[in-house]
């Protein structure tokens, strides 16, 4: 196997994010609400833009590759908001779930978030285990949103005859799965303590 950095392609074929999720957000949570959100893949940071333009006063906490996060340090330097960021690299083995563990034991056993936008891996390798991060640190009433049930890696982006490297770090029954779907329906759906609110995609957590 390649060792080679930074081999995520800088252009993504992504799915249309659609209203729907702001719709809820909107909904729910006051325009003028104080209120922790965290997401984890940010890509160009059009969503995490949007979020902090619909509601000024909440904290952003943004989880992506070191280089992203600084192109996105740099385009929301006027914004009102507080920002964090937490960077990690292109290794393999290295993913937005390290900085999100360190995270927690700064907590101590504490909650902080108040509504998760997981919209990065999509797979279970990576993703399974951000989903229990998130809900270590998530609130009880908090709002967890996990974009993309309808994608795979066959046939995107990150198909194998565009990063021939997706061959070697999945099999091709993965490569063909719906990962964040057989997450939603596995996980998420199966714990008594969350409940659905926008089909497919966001769950309230109902208690510890």
């Amino acid at each position: 196997m390649t060792t080679q950095q930074n081999w995520y392609p800088k252009t993504l074929g992504v799915l249309p994010q659609g209203s729907g999720a702001y719709d809820f957000m909107m909904k729910v949570i006051p325009r003028d609400a104080a209120f922790h959100y965290a997401e984890f893949g940010i890509y160009q940071g059009s969503t995490a833009l949007y979020v902090a333009n619909l509601f000024p006063r909440c904290t952003l906490h943004l989880f992506d590759y070191a280089d992203t996060l600084e192109d996105a340090a740099a385009r929301f330097k006027d914004l009102p908001n507080q920002i964090h960021y937490y960077g990690n690299s292109q290794k393999y083995c290295d993913s937005y779930n390290w900085p999100l563990m360190k995270l927690i034991e700064q907590a101590d056993g504490g909650t902080m978030f108040d509504y998760c936008f997981l919209d990065g891996a999509h797979t279970i390798a990576v993703d399974a285990l951000t989903f229990f991060l998130c809900d270590k640190l998530l609130r009880p009433g908090g709002f967890m949103d996990l974009d993309d049930y309808g994608w795979r890696q066959r046939g995107s982006s990150l198909d194998p005859s565009r990063i021939p490297i997706t061959a070697e770090l999945y099999t091709d029954e993965q490569i063909d799965a719906y990962q964040v779907k057989m997450l939603v329906d596995i996980i998420v759906r199966r714990d008594k303590r969350y409940k659905e609110v926008l089909p497919d995609r966001i769950f309230q957590k109902l208690s510890a």
